[in-house]
């Protein structure tokens, strides 16, 4: 219909050349609005230029689809596969790009696992060349060199460009997903780029695209409800030019290495940052206690409201939100912390107390780990003076297995100067140095005190 209707315009003939402006005179007339001339097309808007539109899913799909495989964790006892991703190849030689979550029992178990590539048209095993398991990366190899791989692209896109996410989602085969850029995640521990489309599991370590073909990330976490996550392109860019100055494959024990340093490195770039900045206070009841550290953490707060409790509780907490991925069963890289301000006018000075230890001796959130992981805690309790504030504080440490020099802290600590009201505050942190550890614990214990 419009483009009949634009036809039946032009076909009324030449619109006439615009008159030539009149110089303004001393008193300008106001303005005079007209009905527009039937015969005049100005108000058609001209249809855009071929080039400039973006290009047909399908068209862009059938060109790149081969650069896209399957990944398959293949468990070694059953020989069947026991997860699955996506990768995408970026070399000539057979290098792909893929996440580190895809592949992390090559990296903890390579007794038990192999992984292979499904290409549609052959299966071939691949090795394992290099990881960044901060950023959830990976760099694997075929044997056989390849023709058609895909270009990473130098620059992020500006917001709101169409991209194209491809994987393998839910093992359903190759798919191709449209959404939007939409920048990096604000105030992120971990850099991420929002992607508002459908990442899918088994899409993990695929590749989204621009319009052209080219690279802007990989595809890494979904939120569900068309928010999806994206490793930046320059952070897959740096691990593959790792990888290709790398003489061949490393062993097990060098990748468990890497691994290892890669953690001790984040730690140490996460203690720096929050040293070197002021530890607001939160008023939080008649105390002020360790409010928002970073810009990357998160904080909220809430009281329940129950008529029928004799006490309330208000609790205010900070996290990352965000974490670092080592296998199925163990997260790390985590900063949290939890205050709960207590209080009672009915229940009296014995009966509060006891509700106060209570809470106390309550097991507090740790990072996710099993005993595969991690030894049990090894905790110290001790009486503190904070500021002239008494404080019973619990400070628990356990060890990583696979890793040494990361631990695992949880610091518990109460007031201990009033009868009918006070404070339980509880921060953990996942994958420290034991020194980093017990330092950030002592600036967080430097944020209690007490409005008299």
């Amino acid at each position: 219909m419009f483009s009949f209707l634009l036809v039946a315009v032009l076909a009324q003939g030449p619109v006439a050349p615009p008159e030539p402006l009149a110089a303004p005179s001393a008193s300008p007339a106001p303005p005079v609005l007209q009905a527009p001339d039937a015969g005049v097309a100005d108000a058609v808007v001209p249809p855009l230029p071929v080039a400039s539109l973006p290009p047909a899913t399908h068209e862009l799909f059938r060109r790149i689809q081969g650069r896209v495989a399957q990944v398959r964790i293949i468990e070694r006892r059953s020989g069947t596969k026991s997860s699955i991703g996506s990768a995408f190849f970026v070399s000539a030689k057979g290098h792909a790009l893929t996440n580190y979550h895809v592949v992390s029992d090559l990296v903890l178990h390579p007794e038990d696992y192999t992984a292979e590539l499904d290409r549609g048209d052959a299966t071939v095993p691949v090795r394992l060349l290099a990881v960044d398991v901060v950023s959830d990366l990976a760099v694997i190899q075929v044997d056989a060199p390849v023709s058609d791989y895909f270009k990473l692209e130098e620059h992020e896109p500006p917001q709101g460009t169409r991209l194209f996410a491809m994987g393998n989602p839910r093992d359903l085969g190759t798919t191709i997903v449209e959404g939007t850029y939409n920048g990096l995640v604000r105030d992120a521990l971990y850099e991420r780029v929002h992607f508002t489309g459908a990442i899918n599991p088994g899409m993990s370590g695929g590749p989204t695209l621009s319009g052209e073909g080219g690279v802007v990330g990989v595809n890494v976490a979904t939120m569900g409800n068309q928010v999806g996550f994206l490793v930046p392109v320059a952070r897959a860019r740096t691990l593959l030019d790792r990888a290709l100055e790398q003489e061949g494959p490393p062993d097990s024990a060098a990748l468990m290495t890497s691994v290892q340093e890669q953690l001790l490195a984040n730690q140490q770039r996460i203690t720096d940052r929050l040293m070197a900045t002021d530890l607001p206070k939160q008023a939080l009841g008649g105390y002020r206690v360790p409010g928002r550290w970073s810009p990357f953490l998160k904080c909220w707060g809430d009281t329940p409201h129950d008529p029928e409790t004799p006490y309330t509780v208000t609790s205010y907490q900070c996290s990352s939100e965000e974490d670092i991925f080592l296998s199925s069963s163990h997260r790390t890289g985590v900063v949290a912390y939890l205050h709960q301000h207590v209080e009672s006018q009915k229940l009296g000075a014995m009966r509060f107390s006891a509700l106060y230890s209570t809470l106390f001796s309550q097991d507090p959130d740790a990072v996710e780990a099993t005993r595969e992981d991690v030894t049990n805690f090894r905790c110290k309790s001790e009486f503190v003076d904070v500021n002239g504030l008494t404080v019973r504080a619990a400070l628990c440490l356990r060890a990583y297995r696979r890793f040494p020099g990361l631990y695992d802290l949880v610091l518990r600590a109460a007031t201990l100067n009033a009868a009918t009201h006070g404070v339980d505050t509880s921060l953990t942190l996942g994958g420290f140095s034991a020194e980093n550890a017990r330092k950030l614990a002592r600036r967080y214990l430097e944020g209690l005190s007490w409005t008299k």
